[in-house]
């Protein structure tokens, strides 16, 4: 905008190169007024039509009409009759003064000069990649150890035992009790050196195996005493059935169907007291005495990944975080919870009838085969549908998640 009034006298122009406005008084030059911020909008105090704004920290003079906002011009100078003001208007950003919008002006939203919603980028990226607590261990990772370890169990507690009592019973002239001695003796060594390592990861001076909050050194994690039972009843059935003569061989098939039974009434229960909200009377792993009883699947795969393959404590917190978290996570082990701990009880108590519901020898070692085959005919072919299960719950828990956008973990 161009001022088109006549130039003031030479003589009386007074023009700042500062960035603020100076006041100053003639009667006194010497003293002036600088205001840490004041801006002036086309102010004249000679034409009537032009409203004088002054807007500072210290006063403000209230437009009477609206005024178009125009490019603030280099340098304005005005002479009031009773003291000469001196002002320079630089090109910087001026605080909005309290003026009325021009009529060519269309009127603006209040939402479109507000900021925008705080969290907007941190929404979309929730949707991009749902805020799950990420867990440290992937099954793609430890294949060759998984299926190597899957393979010796299969062979060591399923296909051996029956395989080597029939080979050696109608292809040489060996003695059951010696029999079973042999067959005892490998089986009994794997269970035992699997038992020793954990204990000795547990046992170390560093934490690092050991469960979350446990100061104990010889502190073992929940799964420790459920595996050593389970050792310690099979020890008593091979043992007691071999020192008879002849050997018992109903009580020599026992292991697998014991171990399985072992573990499913303990899922059924620690689901039950889980969904009644009952506490621990002791410390559970890495849930604490008082706490709620946790389901017993999720205490074995936090202990199994944690000290047989290698996660540490790094895979105990963030495995507590993501169930903690994630309320589709805990719908999968209940489920899971229920699958297995009710398959469990039919094969197992499958095995017990096969082998105590036989009274002839034929029958008996039919028995003796299916105790030790059956658990495997059903692990198996469990374990896959389990695999591919997971897979599919946890891309329902990303799409769950993306859907509620962060909110499910009520």
């Amino acid at each position: 905008m161009t001022d088109e009034r006549p130039p003031y006298p030479p003589s009386n122009r007074t023009t700042s190169t500062s960035d603020d406005m100076t006041l100053t008084n003639p009667t006194n030059p010497s003293t002036s007024v600088a205001p840490s911020t004041t801006h002036l909008h086309h102010l004249d105090s000679n034409d009537p039509q032009k409203p004088t704004t002054l807007t500072g920290t210290d006063s403000t003079i209230p437009p009477t009409t609206a005024i178009d906002h125009a490019p603030p011009k280099k340098s304005i100078t005005i002479e009031p009759t009773s003291r000469d003001l001196t002002g320079t208007l630089t090109n910087e950003k001026s605080i909005s003064s309290p003026v009325a919008p021009s009529a060519d002006e269309p009127p603006r939203d209040a939402a479109d000069e507000s900021d925008p919603p705080l969290g907007i980028g941190e929404r979309r990226s929730s949707i991009l990649r749902p805020p799950l607590p990420p867990l440290p261990f992937h099954l793609r990772d430890h294949k060759g150890a998984i299926a190597f370890v899957f393979v010796v169990m299969v062979i060591d507690h399923g296909i051996f035992p029956p395989a080597a009592y029939f080979g050696l019973k109608y292809a040489t002239n060996i003695s059951l009790t010696v029999i079973f001695g042999i067959i005892t003796g490998i089986f009994g060594v794997v269970l035992g050196l699997e038992c020793f390592i954990r204990s000795i990861k547990l046992i170390l001076k560093s934490p690092r195996f050991r469960p979350l909050g446990q100061t104990a050194r010889f502190g073992m994690d929940f799964w420790q005493f459920s595996f050593t039972t389970c050792l310690i009843i099979n020890v008593i059935c091979v043992s007691v059935g071999t020192a008879l003569d002849p050997p018992f061989l109903n009580l020599m098939a026992m292991p697998m169907p014991t171990v399985i039974f072992n573990l499913s009434w303990q899922l059924l229960l620690s689901d039950f007291l889980h969904e009644r909200k009952y506490r621990t009377p002791f410390r559970i792993s890495s849930t604490p005495k008082g706490e709620i009883w946790p389901r017993f699947i999720y205490v074995i795969i936090e202990d199994v990944i944690a000290v047989d393959c290698n996660g540490k404590r790094e895979w105990r917190q963030s495995w507590k975080d993501r169930v903690e978290a994630s309320k589709p996570m805990r719908d999968t082990l209940k489920r899971l919870s229920m699958f297995w701990g009710i398959g469990g009880i039919i094969i197992s108590s499958l095995c017990f009838g096969l082998l105590w519901g036989f009274d002839s020898i034929s029958g008996k070692e039919a028995g003796y085969a299916l105790g030790w085959l059956l658990p495997w005919a059903w692990i198996i072919p469990s374990t896959i549908f389990t695999t591919f299960y997971v897979k599919k719950r946890l891309k329902d828990e990303r799409h769950f998640c993306q859907r509620y956008k962060g909110s499910f973990s009520a």
